[in-house]
């Protein structure tokens, strides 16, 4: 993603708007140096080429290293007891897992931790953290990879993805505060240049997403369902959109969206407001992304995190066999 901004440019520029919701996806560890390595976590291969299976523990991913480029699908198991997902991101041409680490993580863990124990508010964070993060920054794309899903659940998310040096990362929070990448949560992947043989899947639900909202067209059945998402632009200003679907239960959109806010301190730690069961991360503007959630009969909200306060999600119903 390039934003194409000036350094000086600070509280009310599309930058500055980004880093607010940034604020909830970077890594912000301060036990880095202990922190997985490449070899880390790379017990589980891929079933078949271009098909990934990725275990989700507290607190790690367990996976392949090295996978093929193209169309991709990530099959993501939740092992742990709390909310996990994960996010895929490309690193520019040129940067490594240990630039990422350096010169973005370690900025954000100590602006983080100061808005977390009070020495500053939101408002401070953005001026600070346009100083501290290098230009470069503002050119990872973000890839998607599969969205929130609850303990015991499964999903899938499926991408092309091209040649290069991505991460991986859930950024839930624990009880305490901590972010799931401080506690191990944060991998690299290396996308190499072998094509892989992936089929697109086919899809009974197409979700649009734009400036305009969310528009769906299609039909939701008990079972597996599968949808088809298009970016079609990302408003000016914010981080952009992505999708995850939550059966509601007793809980309200309004405060679905709250707990998703990453600058409310008590955001994304467990106890949801209700259960996720799959989704797809952010991707780029022009991008087409699949994924998976099994449903029960009952109402579901389909929410994009960072601009579901705009009115960026849609209420669906799955009815009964």
């Amino acid at each position: 993603m390039n934003l194409n901004l000036n350094p000086g440019d600070i509280m009310t520029t599309p930058r500055t708007l980004q880093l607010i919701a940034f604020l909830g996806l970077v890594p912000l560890m301060i036990l880095l140096a202990a922190v997985q390595t490449p070899a880390a976590a790379q017990d589980v291969a891929a079933s078949a080429v271009s098909v990934v299976e990725v275990e989700a523990e507290d607190y790690a991913f367990r996976m392949p290293g090295e996978i093929p480029s193209g169309w991709t699908t990530f099959e993501l198991a939740n092992r742990g007891d709390e909310h996990h997902f994960m996010l895929i991101a490309r690193l520019p041409d040129g940067m490594a897992y240990d630039d990422y680490v350096t010169d973005v993580v370690m900025p954000f863990n100590e602006r983080w931790y100061d808005l977390r124990d009070g020495r500053i508010d939101s408002d401070d964070v953005m001026p600070l953290l346009t100083e501290d993060l290098p230009e470069w920054f503002w050119n990872v794309e973000f890839m998607g990879g599969p969205g929130y899903l609850a303990p015991g659940l499964s999903g899938t998310a499926t991408m092309n993805l091209e040649p290069g040096t991505y991460i991986v990362e859930c950024y839930m929070r624990t009880a305490d505060g901590e972010m799931h990448s401080m506690e191990g949560m944060l991998d690299p992947l290396i996308v190499t240049d072998e094509p892989s043989i992936e089929e697109i899947p086919a899809a009974n639900m197409r979700v649009e997403l734009s400036e305009a909202g969310m528009s769906v067209d299609g039909y939701l059945e008990q079972g597996t369902n599968t949808f088809e998402v298009h970016w079609m632009d990302h408003p000016d200003g914010t981080f952009g959109h992505d999708v995850h679907i939550m059966r509601l239960e007793d809980s309200t959109p309004e405060e679905v969206v709250e707990w998703l806010n990453f600058l409310n301190t008590d955001a994304l730690a467990e106890p949801a407001p209700g259960t996720f069961v799959g989704g797809i991360n952010m991707m780029p503007a022009g991008s087409t992304g699949y994924f998976t959630a099994d449903l029960e009969p009952g109402q579901y909200l389909l929410v994009s995190v960072y601009t579901g306060a705009m009115g960026v999600l849609t209420e669906v119903t799955v009815e009964g066999s």
